[in-house]
């Protein structure tokens, strides 16, 4: 996975399948004709995948799904600076899915990205995570995916209202006897945990059994 270089954000990054990876000894030649010095360059022969328009993200609560680029595609291979790799992701091939539907072992056309293979995978789609400088832009847009808009136009459908009740209704709450806020903290409180019929309820082993708190 790389960074996105497209205007427009929708989604953080483009993905690619590494083919193969190389190095070659270049020489620059200047305006006199003199060479420099061989310098070692790196490079990855990679084969993009891009997204589907199916939805997927936070908000459809579906994995995004990818394909690469058909073959002849001029964009299907190019070559790629290993430095601009931010690291390898998992797929999970779409077996639903065949090349070949006459064939139901033949590769699959689709590839689920799994955001959930590790801790920092995920942090990387859901946005904030530690250290992730390059994608501090994206930060904004993942964690807000998914929210916001239709968040509230649920609660405008469901009429939902939070934190309009009355004093009235506030105090009425308070003033009930049978629910002194007082007494939830009560140190000679009844035990909430009951001895069974015929037993007897004894403090160590409340303790063992992880009770010694309440």
């Amino acid at each position: 996975m790389v960074l996105s270089h497209e205007e427009e954000k929708t989604h953080p990054y483009w993905y690619a399948r590494v083919i193969g990876i190389f190095h070659i000894n270049a020489e620059h030649q200047n305006d006199n004709g003199l060479y420099s010095r061989p310098t070692r360059m790196d490079f990855l022969l990679v084969r993009w995948f891009r997204q589907d328009s199916s939805r997927a993200g936070w908000a459809a609560k579906r994995l995004h799904r990818l394909e690469f680029f058909d073959e002849d595609s001029p964009d299907g291979y190019k070559f790629l600076d290993p430095d601009t790799v931010i690291r390898g992701v998992h797929l999970i091939p779409g077996f639903a899915y065949p090349i070949d539907p006459n064939d139901l072992n033949s590769d699959s056309r689709f590839y689920y990205l799994n955001i959930f293979v590790d801790q920092d995978m995920f942090m990387r789609y859901r946005g904030g995570g530690i250290g992730h400088k390059a994608t501090r832009d994206w930060n904004d847009f993942l964690q807000h995916e998914g929210h916001g808009a239709e968040e509230a136009q649920e609660a405008d459908e469901a009429d939902i209202d939070i934190g309009d009740d009355s004093e009235e209704d506030v105090e009425d709450i308070w003033n009930d006897e049978d629910d002194d806020p007082d007494d939830w903290n009560d140190p000679d409180d009844e035990d909430r945990v009951v001895a069974d019929k015929g037993e007897e309820l004894d403090d160590n082993v409340l303790a063992e059994e992880g009770y010694g708190a309440l």
